[in-house]
């Protein structure tokens, strides 16, 4: 044997040896270099052909290269050289090895990151390998990560990102989607989340690619594809598993210890992995770093009204413009014709085109532009016609798009709204409640005097603005009552300090055992209460008056100026103005008014899950202002057969008998016959069993003889 071969054959064990002490091993490694180079040469006449020996002489020379720098100055260009001519044609794994050869070498600081990336985007994305572009994905991601970690190299990621844009205006799908993919990546692990970044991603959104266009527009709207999900496929199929299917699995079978621990053991798995579970929070900043939001959404729309593309493509642009709209509060008057024509409860996806117009919904619209709108859903969805259902989601739709302007509600629509509030579905009643509470708080003058409530402290200072009029303000309302709790706090410090004061020059006192003073300490501290008592009530009747408006408004003035306020300033700010919304302003506050004829007016109880549905949010949801689509189908109806209901049947039905007894007929009565019974039953149920017993004829007793008799023979 060889020296050539033995040195082949014990490739890892001198990898292992140059490792430790490359200059003791160095002719070893030219003698294995000089054979690598022979072998190398005939990769270029047959470069189809899988070659072992190659493969691992290219894999040695690759893991030993950063130890001989200056032996293996040309290899780097040798492997780029061959890729770029026989890209195409090469064998797949000898192709693969060579590109894995090169990341080595990348990852040991022997090539430069723009030189590979322009190698594997110009040429090797044109093979059909996708065992190759997932390798290449993943090494490009990684290695910007690691350019990153320390600090932002921007020079690397401004000349990485120009190249990206250039690799995106191209015509190869399959690199530009590459391309897309990793920036996208990218942006998700805050490292490539400039403005810069954002804008090249938001030019393939007009892309003719397809797949392109829909990942550039999930990318805005925070649609995790399909592709991601498919990472962490296994966590997904062992989380669909839940307890019950664990607990009936050990349920069939034959029962031994054995599977008892299994079963325990798969629950303590499952309840880690529940614990595990993290709430996804979605980012929308990529939506703030357009450059020109107006013409971006003004381009898109274009798009969309020229757009052949399937009609999931077509709900992804409805997304993203309205949500730009609401956002940026856009004006695009051509969008909202638009989508007015699918609004139709017959329509597919009607619930997030009702979603769409909602969103696209903010002061600076025309008002009748919305109008013409909320009286399209009030004709289409709010109609007896439909199911409650249907007209709960029109009702909801209609309120959230007051919510963000409530102009768009005309005074003859509300009031006749609000007449639902009575309806005998429960979802719509609550959807026309959840309305009347909005215009409590937006505009009570244009509900019917029945529907506004009792006039709150909220209600005072409430002005309704007409469109494009303002009410700034340079103060911080409900500042002045952060003044009071200051000179409340004041005063109880200077109490506290007087109190010991006196005690320190009272010095040691006496103490009486007596009943005499005992009686007479228990009537001076009674009387002490009563002057205390009565000094607090005076002092709460000098508190309790009025300020005016000039006052209060100069005094918040002068607190806004003056401090500096906290978070819990803010607090105490927000628990006020939840005070407003629900405090009388009458000075009777616990009587209510009385009609002429001497009865009090009713005030309607407005029952929302507002409070519920603002938890459930998320918070960017919450931030960004965005509606959620549980606003949109949130139908608030009570089951026919809930658990309540069967209970309350199974409680009433044990009334009158034995807690474990059998029922027993009681005396003196006598059960109904069979023949009684089949009077009170459905026809439907009777119907086989009386057309059996009808008499047939005898031309079909005739036909049913000849039938048996055929039948016998066969047999025979």
């Amino acid at each position: 044997m060889s020296a050539n071969d033995r040195l082949t054959r014990s490739l890892p064990h001198l990898q292992n040896l140059i490792k430790r002490d490359p200059d003791a091993y160095k002719e070893d490694f030219k003698l294995q270099y000089l054979h690598f180079e022979s072998q190398f040469m005939e990769l270029t006449a047959k470069p189809d052909a899988w070659n072992k020996s190659l493969a691992e002489n290219i894999s040695f020379v690759s893991h030993v290269a950063h130890c001989y720098k200056e032996e293996c100055k040309g290899l780097p260009q040798m492997f780029i050289d061959v890729l770029r001519l026989y890209s195409t044609v090469l064998n797949n794994d000898i192709r693969l090895v060579i590109v894995r050869a090169l990341i080595l070498m990348r990852n040991r600081g022997l090539i430069e990151c723009i030189q590979l990336c322009e190698l594997f985007f110009l040429r090797l994305l044109q093979c059909q390998d996708r065992l190759l572009r997932v390798t290449i994905q993943t090494h490009i991601i990684n290695d910007i990560k690691k350019q990153n970690e320390k600090h932002k190299n921007h020079k690397l990621n401004s000349a990485l990102q120009n190249f990206m844009c250039t690799i995106i205006k191209e015509s190869n799908a399959i690199a530009v989607k590459m391309a897309l993919d990793i920036m996208i990546d990218l942006y998700r692990k805050n490292i490539w989340n400039d403005t810069k970044s954002v804008n090249i991603i938001a030019s393939t959104c007009f892309s003719k690619i397809t797949k392109v266009q829909v990942a550039a527009l999930n990318f805005f709207l925070c649609n995790y594809s399909a592709k991601d999900d498919d990472k962490n496929g296994d966590s997904d199929d062992d989380d669909k598993l839940t307890k019950k299917d664990i607990l009936l699995g050990h349920r069939v079978g034959k029962k031994t210890q054995k599977r008892k621990k299994q079963t325990e053991r798969a629950l303590k798995q499952l309840e880690k992995q529940q614990k595990k579970k993290k709430v996804e929070v979605y980012d929308y900043s990529a939506l703030h770093l357009l450059y020109d939001a107006q013409d971006f959404v003004e381009r898109l729309f274009r798009q969309l009204e020229s757009s052949n593309e399937r009609f999931e493509v077509k709900l992804l642009h409805q997304d993203l413009i309205s949500r730009l709209i609401g956002l940026h509060q856009l004006l695009v008057l051509n969008f909202y014709p638009y989508l007015q024509r699918y609004l139709q409860p017959h329509q597919r996806q009607v619930t997030k085109i009702l979603l769409y117009v909602a969103q696209a919904s903010h002061d600076l619209i025309p008002p009748d532009i919305l109008q013409s709108i909320c009286k399209t859903i009030a004709n289409n969805f709010i109609t007896e016609r439909n199911s409650g259902e249907v007209m709960a989601v029109g009702l909801n739709t209609i309120r959230e798009i007051c919510s963000k302007c409530y102009l768009a509600m005309d005074q003859d629509l509300l009031h006749d709204l609000s007449k639902y509030k009575s309806y005998r579905d429960k979802s719509v009643s609550a959807s026309s409640r959840s309305l009347i509470q909005l215009f409590r708080e937006k505009n009570p003058h244009l509900l019917e005097r029945k529907d506004r409530g009792k006039p709150t402290e909220f209600q005072r200072d409430l002005m309704p603005l007409d469109y494009g009029q303002v009410n700034p303000k340079s103060y911080l309302e409900g500042a002045e009552i952060l003044q009071e709790n200051i000179n409340d706090q004041d005063k109880q410090a200077n109490k506290d300090d007087e109190d010991d004061e006196q005690s320190e020059e009272e010095g040691w006192v006496e103490v009486s055992h007596s009943e005499d003073d005992d009686d007479e300490d228990e009537d001076e501290d009674e009387e002490e209460e009563e002057d205390k008592d009565n000094d607090e009530q005076e002092n709460k009747d000098k508190v309790e008056v009025p300020m005016t408006e000039e006052e209060r408004r100069e005094r918040a003035m002068q607190i806004s100026s003056q401090r500096i306020l906290t978070q819990e300033d803010f607090e105490q700010l927000k628990a006020l103005e939840i005070k407003k919304r629900v405090q009388d302003r009458r000075r009777n506050r616990l009587e209510q008014p009385s009609l002429p004829n001497g009865k009090k007016r009713k005030t309607i109880s407005i029952d929302t899950d507002s409070d519920s549905d603002a938890e459930n949010k998320t918070k960017s949801e919450q931030n960004s202002g965005l509606i959620s689509l549980k606003d949109i189908e949130r139908v608030n109806k009570k089951r026919a057969h809930d658990k309540e209901s069967r209970l309350a049947t199974v409680l009433a039905g044990r009334e009158g008998r034995e807690k474990f007894g059998k029922w027993k007929k009681e005396k003196g009565r006598v059960g109904t016959t069979n023949k009684e019974k089949l009077k009170t039953k459905n026809f439907q149920m009777l119907k086989p069993k009386l057309r059996r017993k009808q008499k047939r004829s005898f031309r079909d007793k005739q036909i049913a003889l000849r039938d048996s008799l055929i039948k016998d023979k066969r047999l025979r």
